[in-house]
């Protein structure tokens, strides 16, 4: 199944998808550590999703530095 969603317009809607990220990410890295752990599957703490959310936020925010650099490159390029 593919969902593609409507566009980002307005910074208010950028900013409610960057924290659903966030969440996704914190929730990935809570999981991948209780699983190498041994810790097993089950529904990740607000205390764990708290201490990853910054680390969600470090990989998020070096994701973002990149598709802007990747965007400026392309521009730079020009027409193809």
């Amino acid at each position: 199944m593919h969902v593609s969603p409507g566009p980002i317009t307005t910074p208010e809607q950028a900013a409610s998808e960057r924290d659903t990220l966030l969440d996704f990410i914190a929730r990935g890295l809570v999981c991948t550590m209780a699983g190498a752990l041994g810790d097993g599957h089950g529904e990740p703490s607000e205390e764990a999703l708290t201490k990853a959310r910054p680390v969600a936020d470090d990989y998020l925010a070096a994701y973002e530095e990149w598709m802007v650099k990747i965007a400026a490159a392309n521009a730079a390029a020009g027409p193809q």
